[in-house]
C-alpha cells in the first residue's frame, strides 16, 4: 500500500490541499492515518479524486457525487443520471 500525504495528493491532483480537507469534511475522501499534523491517504484517493473531478465536469453536484460513491470506496455509479447530465 502506496501512501501519500496530503501535499502529495494536491501536487498529483492539482487540488489544494484545502480543497482535499473540504472533500474529507463532506465524506468524500478518508485519510488513512497521520505522520505529524500532515494527513496521509492511500495512494487509491488519486482514483477517487478523478471520479470526482468527473462529476464535477459533468455538472453534479458534491453531494451528488458523495450518494454515487459508496463509503467503502466502491463507486456506486447511477449511469442513467451521468447519461441524463451529458445529454444536457
Amino acid at each position: 500500500m502506496q501512501e501519500l500525504d496530503i501535499a502529495e495528493v494536491a501536487r498529483r491532483t492539482g487540488l489544494a490541499a484545502s480543497a482535499l480537507r473540504y472533500y474529507e469534511q463532506k465524506g468524500l475522501i478518508q485519510p488513512i492515518g497521520r505522520q505529524g499534523l500532515r494527513r496521509v491517504f492511500d495512494a487509491s484517493v488519486l482514483e477517487r479524486l478523478a471520479l470526482i473531478a468527473l462529476g464535477r465536469a459533468a455538472g453534479l453536484s458534491l453531494a451528488g457525487i458523495g450518494a454515487m460513491l459508496a463509503v467503502e470506496g466502491d463507486a456506486a455509479i447511477d449511469r442513467v443520471r451521468l447519461a441524463a447530465k451529458a445529454e444536457e
